[in-house]
């Protein structure tokens, strides 16, 4: 078999938090995977985002979960209540750089943004579903780095290859999360029809996941 493409959305990943109580309720809020950036990391947002969503001490209770670059942290956000998450407030944030998704409770620490929260939230009571107790392994990291993908940018054809090992199915991703493209061979995948961008090739090899970025001209 060859390279398929798709147009399908890569299964959507939760998160359950409950949390900060004197501010946003004593109640479970769901985070759904929205988008996959281009550190490849996902974000997760409630449901519905609208503006709506009244709760404490706060006003509005909509949140988000997602990697700041800048800051390097993963950060739990609070909507300014405009429902865009332009403008938010920074309820707890850890720098452990897990990646795609959040750290759990026990990797890394959550620490309370005392600066706009005051003191009020304290810990996190539970934060539980599409989170990560640990990152990668040096294993892992050496197989990530064993693994070579080229040209980068690319125009037609991509090339995937490891030294020694045989990769087993390479799937490809844009920005949005949302998967383009499934090719059970890596020596030369015909990209061309893709649209210029930013895209994430997670290759799967004896039971494990690299992911790599790319840039399609």
């Amino acid at each position: 078999m060859g390279f398929i493409l798709v147009g399908v959305n890569v299964v959507a990943q939760t998160i359950t938090l409950n949390a900060c109580h004197p501010l946003i309720e004593t109640e479970d809020y769901t985070f759904n995977q929205k988008t996959l950036d281009v550190t490849g990391r996902n974000t997760f947002e409630t449901n519905p985002v609208d503006e709506n969503s009244p709760c404490g001490g706060i006003g509005n209770c909509e949140f988000q979960i997602a990697w700041n670059a800048t800051s390097s942290r993963w950060e739990i956000l609070a909507d300014d209540g405009n429902g865009t998450f332009l403008n938010t407030y920074v309820l707890y944030y850890n720098t452990e750089a897990s990646l795609p998704n959040p750290p759990s409770l026990s990797l890394g620490t959550w620490v309370e943004d005392i600066s706009v929260t005051q003191s009020l939230c304290g810990v996190i009571n539970s934060l539980t579903g599409a989170v990560q107790d640990m990152t990668l392994s040096v294993a892992e990291v050496e197989l990530e780095n064993e693994i070579n993908m080229y040209p980068n940018p690319v125009k037609n054809i991509l090339n995937i290859k490891h030294a020694y090992r045989s990769i087993d199915s390479v799937y490809m991703y844009n920005v949005l999360g949302k998967l383009v493209l499934i090719s059970s061979k890596s020596s030369a995948i015909n990209v061309s029809t893709l649209s210029t961008g930013i895209y994430f090739v997670k290759c799967k090899m004896e039971g494990k996941e690299v992911i790599k970025k790319i840039v399609k001209e």
